[in-house]
């Protein structure tokens, strides 16, 4: 008897832990039995299982994420684990596999992030993205240059490849080369280090828990500086956040596309947060303890609570029109369809919802422009959570009065235009 696989290969942030729960997760409650790990190479990790005596295995085998997306592409993978979206040049070799940026085929299993932390009697509270870039790197020497006491910066970092630096090296370091610093085991020595030493800079990943001897600090990225609270990550306001993703073809098959779905639930998702990371379900929110922008904006939230996610839009799916486009990207799918499930709940009965659009500055657009493609970005998002049955009281744009990074970089558009969900 064949034993049917379903192959799952790409980036060992996902393959090492994350997707061998969700997976044990999805076979236990597809009604699978003498569910069992085998190790069947040093970074594939294979599940075996058997139904109605029939056997199955799910192949997990962890390299990278562009060999899961080359896999994916050359039909050795039904799907592909990675932690960022396909390059162009990637869509462009797998142009046969559909559109990687619906939601049919693009799924956010988690998210990621890193913290930068620092003792906690360090006057510094904030630092950007190119200050963060010279700490790392050794060009700044003295904490007197970013606003702190004159004293020695010393970088503290885990020793070999982890997520943590993966994310650094992608979004902070840009190619550059680290500095001079002191290498630890792991996460909580880094933290103790951290904690003896008031000239101490470190990062972590946000699924490790800081103690009272350290704090981290708010980001800036060419807007405004975030800090890694968990709605702030939820929402990925906070810059060193990025999502872990599933891509499967438009061919991925019966099984695979069930379990792809059983991850977007809310079973899967409780199986990813056992498995240490920070997942995409909706959680209840809560009023921030400070609010930037403009004073109309503080006006119109200042009673409401902020529901943890920003619906984001389709720029890079086939469905793009590069102006007011109306597809949301995957993520945001599923987020609506969540808000939904929640609005239903009893203890939300009676409450209203607050929509607030944001638009990006271009390199030409007009102050006029942005409000009102914030407007428009509001006013759609707000029909269609009423065509929903869900009550918004308000939908209104803020321009582009609010920017999470700076214009005219590469990723502006995704990070600036969105719009905010608040609870009255």
């Amino acid at each position: 008897m064949d034993t049917e696989r379903v192959r799952i290969h790409g980036s060992q942030t996902l393959g090492a832990r994350l997707v061998p729960t969700v997976a044990e997760a999805w076979l236990r409650d597809i009604g699978y039995q003498d569910i069992r790990r085998v190790q069947a190479a040093p970074a594939t990790t294979e599940i075996h299982a058997v139904r109605d005596g029939q056997p199955l295995v799910v192949e997990i085998a962890g390299s990278s994420t562009a060999q899961g997306f080359a896999d994916l592409v050359a039909g050795e993978a039904q799907i592909a684990m990675m932690t960022r979206r396909p390059t162009a040049a990637e869509l462009d070799e797998g142009w046969q596999l559909g559109d990687l940026a619906s939601h049919d085929q693009e799924f956010v299993l988690a998210l990621d992030g890193v913290a930068v932390v620092v003792h906690r009697d360090n006057p510094v509270r904030r630092l950007d993205i190119a200050q963060l870039r010279r700490l790392f790197s050794g060009q700044i020497r003295d904490w007197r240059e970013v606003g702190g006491r004159p004293g020695p910066v010393r970088l503290q970092m885990v020793t070999g490849a982890n997520s943590a630096r993966d994310l650094v090296d992608e979004q902070v370091m840009a190619g550059s080369a680290y500095g001079m610093s002191r290498e630890h085991p792991d996460g909580p020595a880094l933290l103790d280090a951290v904690a003896a030493d008031p000239q101490a800079i470190g990062f972590i990943t946000l699924r490790q828990r800081w103690g009272a001897g350290v704090k981290p600090l708010a980001i800036a990225e060419g807007g405004r500086a975030v800090a890694p609270t968990r709605l702030n990550v939820l929402s990925e306001d906070y810059p060193l956040t990025r999502r872990l993703y599933m891509y499967g073809s438009q061919m991925m098959g019966a099984l695979s596309r069930s379990f792809a779905l059983y991850a977007m639930g809310q079973h899967g998702q409780d199986a990813v947060a056992s498995a240490g990371h920070l997942g995409v379900t909706l959680r209840p929110g809560y009023k921030p303890p400070s609010l930037f922008g403009p004073a109309e904006y503080k006006a119109l939230i200042g009673n409401a609570m902020r529901l943890p996610l920003s619906l984001r839009f389709n720029f890079t799916g086939n469905n793009d029109s590069g102006v007011a486009s109306s597809v949301y990207d995957s993520r945001s799918v599923r987020d609506i369809e969540r808000l939904a499930a929640f609005m239903k709940l009893p203890v939300n009965q009676g409450r209203q919802l607050l929509v607030v659009g944001f638009a990006d500055v271009g390199t030409s657009t007009s102050v006029a422009a942005t409000m009102m493609m914030s407007n428009d970005r509001a006013d759609l998002v707000a029909h269609e959570l009423m065509a929903l049955g869900l009550p918004v009281l308000h939908a209104r744009g803020m321009g582009a009065q609010v920017p999470l990074k700076a214009p005219a970089d590469s990723r502006a558009r995704l990070r600036n235009e969105r719009v905010e969900i608040w609870l009255l």
